[in-house]
């Protein structure tokens, strides 16, 4: 028994030394690997052959100097079975050599061992500069599913490899709030009226309110490029009511500011005041505005075979005759009649062709002061004659 506990002791003993010696090793191993310079790391080395972050470094001291680091690079791969970085700069550096069976494999490998972004991205941008189609849209949408970050470069990199947008929105992005909301941003930068109204659609029917400013922005670029028939259907999509003669003619709630909606024009001297008993919207003029402006408007979406009766009710203080305030309707103004009290007004309109605004407009009228009082705006309707 007593013979049995001295070899136990003795075996602990023995492997606290070896455990401390070992340690002492590492210690010193890290001592010259963090001196950087090419002597000290191979000392580093000497000690601990397989560290795969000593090996990688090295290899990267080898490459400044034009060496060749891929033996260093092909250790590190063995001694750490999850470096991507090192099979990623194997892989491309043998397709520098021209050994594209050889970058292909360790580009593949680097994909295997490291589901993230970067060998994804990396094997994206070989297949592109190989010009092999399918593995690039193949890689490009991986890449895109892990994505983080700016993704300008991967929708770049797709538009360099087609110019059919609807073939980057089918092979290359996933359905992934984020790179959706990436990618619909992208595509209003680049003003493009194909790829904007599907890529749209795709987003709304994830139906979560945070992206409704965008799908605004997305249906606002619509209307701008006279795409009004895909605006209307995405605005209702988003549910809005299906957009026919004037939205909210009361200003009433929902204000958007958007879409098919109201805009309330942000210039210097006027203010809106949005007013809810009853619904109506009250527009001040400082005295300050400038001497022309646009007060607000709204995109129409109705039938140009018709012609229409644009109706409203009206009601100003401190604002003269002529007030200087008019509807216009493409070419046709209607000037706006000062009343203190609720008062109709009427005209008989045409619709101009795509984008149609009906717009409130201010303009000092010759030998008249800038105007400085109110005028409150309600029952806003385009009548079919």
């Amino acid at each position: 028994m007593y013979y049995s506990k001295l070899v136990a002791s003795a075996l602990m003993l023995a492997a606290l030394i070896a455990a401390a010696w070992y340690s002492v090793r590492l210690a010193r191993a890290d001592y010259y690997f963090h001196h950087r310079t090419a002597e000290q790391v191979e000392r580093a080395l000497e000690i601990d052959p397989a560290n795969s972050e000593y090996l990688a470094f090295r290899a990267l001291q080898l490459e400044y100097d034009g060496a060749d680091s891929t033996a260093l690079l092909e250790r590190s791969a063995k001694a750490n079975p999850l470096d991507s970085a090192s099979r990623i700069r194997l892989g491309l550096a043998a397709e520098i050599r021209g050994d594209q069976a050889s970058a292909e494999r360790w580009l593949l490998e680097a994909a295997r061992v490291d589901h993230q972004y970067e060998p994804r991205w990396t094997l994206a941008n070989y297949y592109f500069r190989q010009r092999q189609t399918e593995p690039f849209w193949t890689w490009i949408r991986a890449a895109l599913e892990v994505s983080y970050g700016d993704r300008r470069p991967a929708f770049e990199l797709c538009r360099r490899m087609t110019s059919d947008p609807e073939e980057i929105l089918g092979r290359a992005v996933p359905m992934r709030a984020e790179v959706l909301t990436a990618f619909l941003a992208d595509a209003l930068s680049h003003r493009e009226p194909r790829l904007v109204f599907p890529v749209a659609m795709k987003l709304a029917r994830l139906h979560d309110h945070v992206n409704l400013p965008l799908l605004h922005a997305a249906c606002d670029f619509l209307i701008d490029v006279k795409e009004t028939q895909p605006a209307a259907f995405l605005w209702t999509y988003l549910g809005y009511p299906k957009p026919e003669g004037v939205t909210h003619p009361d200003f009433e709630t929902p204000r958007v500011g958007a879409g098919f909606d109201w805009r309330l024009e942000h210039t210097a001297g006027i203010t809106h005041i949005p007013l809810d008993s009853p619904a109506a919207l009250r527009v001040r003029l400082s005295g300050e505005q400038p001497e022309s402006c646009l007060l607000l408007r709204q995109a129409l979406a109705v039938d140009r075979t018709h012609r229409y009766r644009l109706l409203w009710q009206a009601r100003t203080q401190n604002l003269h005759q002529p007030s200087g305030l008019a509807w216009r309707l493409g070419n046709q103004s209607i000037p706006v009649i000062p009343s203190e009290n609720w008062s109709g007004g009427s005209a008989v309109v045409t619709i101009p062709p795509d984008p149609a605004w009906l717009e409130l407009m201010y303009r000092r009228p010759p030998g008249e002061t800038r105007a400085e009082g109110f005028i409150e705006l309600r029952q806003v309707k385009l009548s079919p004659e």
